[in-house]
């Protein structure tokens, strides 16, 4: 199942991010190998850096040993890197001679996908006096390419399927969810509608706070600061901290998922799936710096991912149109499960690792 939302996510992506036919869920079905350029090498960047080595770990943490370019993982990303480069740069240039024709003729490109958007924003910005040094250099759109592959693709259909993993674990849950959506007359809901679906709603919430598609991320202090703590704890010295203080260049990492499944804030069923929750959420979880669902699944502030809206809608979208026309239970045993870390949290079977990233389902149409 992995496999499949996989390619459907990344053939979603390609259009509404740029307008690209990647054809991969074809491919796959068709069980050939005519992957398209830009999705090989995204995907070999991906597997690439999915798993952590101790060489990949110094490169993290410490930047001298970034230097350190001779071995697999850096030979891979280096290749794919100047795959996505050239045909990024040939989809940026493309875009602009378009818009800029278009703009001769007194035209509006109908084109609504994010890359001509940005490029769009980008030639009315450089015709405005004072405004030229807010836009954005050719390498920096192309920088952007990456960018909506990593958060529209890998991100979304792992959720949906640690959400099809739950719901063939629990299926009274898979069944209420059915009824709401069956009862929906159409197959073709839109935006506003697929957020109306108030059930619907509360497994999508309760997915990406129990699984934790994205284990933690990292930031980086710009400057000296000081963290208040809730509570004070006691250091290795014996010394009682109030505070911790920041240095500037000093790592920060943020445990999603830890907070996400926190018993003092979620309860003693923290550790449960239970879209319920959602009736009435923890009072503690309505104080998480949170850009959407009182969780850190989205983080929060400036940084946050810009792509939320669209990653929920998607999932949703996907959610409406196979619960309503199939029935999920699991192929083997819920505890043979488990989540493989990497950027993102994949399930594999813990008595076959050697197959991969993977998640067995018995499909039977509604």
């Amino acid at each position: 199942m992995l496999s499949h939302l996989s390619c459907t996510t990344l053939d979603i992506i390609g259009l509404a991010g740029f307008d690209y036919h990647f054809d991969s869920l074809d491919h796959l079905v068709r069980g050939d190998r005519d992957e398209s350029e830009l999705s090989f090498a995204f995907s070999q960047i991906l597997n690439a850096i999915g798993g952590f080595t101790l060489l990949g770990i110094l490169k993290m943490w410490f930047p001298i040993f970034r230097m350190i370019q001779f071995d697999r993982r850096s030979r891979i990303e280096r290749s794919s890197q100047k795959t996505i480069q050239t045909i990024g740069r040939k989809l940026v240039e493309g875009r602009k001679q378009m818009l800029k024709e278009d703009m001769e003729k007194g035209q509006v490109s109908k084109a609504k996908d994010l890359l001509t958007l940005l490029i769009r924003a980008n030639l009315a910005e450089g015709g405005t006096s004072g405004q030229r040094d807010k836009i954005l250099s050719d390498e920096e759109v192309m920088d952007q390419i990456p960018t909506f592959l990593v958060a529209g693709h890998e991100t979304t259909s792992t959720a949906t399927t640690w959400a099809l993993y739950s719901l063939a674990s629990h299926p009274d849950v898979q069944t209420k969810l059915r009824e709401e959506l069956l009862a929906f007359p159409s197959d073709t809901p839109t935006m506003e509608e697929l957020n109306g679906f108030e059930y619907l709603d509360r497994v999508v919430r309760e997915t990406l706070r129990y699984h934790g598609v994205v284990q933690g991320a990292t930031r980086v202090a710009e400057q000296d600061d000081v963290i208040p703590l809730e509570r004070p704890f006691t250091d290795k010295y014996g010394v009682v901290r109030h505070e911790i203080k920041v240095k500037k260049g000093d790592g920060v990492l943020i445990p999603i998922r830890v907070v996400n499944t926190l018993q003092e804030i979620w309860g003693d069923d923290s550790e449960e799936f239970n879209p319920d929750r959602w009736l009435d959420p923890p009072k503690r979880s309505a104080s998480l710096p949170s850009a959407w669902g009182n969780q850190l699944s989205f983080i929060a502030g400036p940084r946050a991912c810009i792509g939320l809206r669209f990653a929920l809608v998607e999932m949703k979208a996907l959610l409406f149109a196979l619960i309503r026309s199939f029935e999920f239970k699991l192929a083997v045993d819920a505890g043979d499960v488990v989540g493989d870390v990497g950027i993102v949290t994949r399930p594999a079977l813990q008595s076959r690792p050697e197959e991969g990233h993977q998640l067995p389902l018995l499909i039977k149409q509604v």
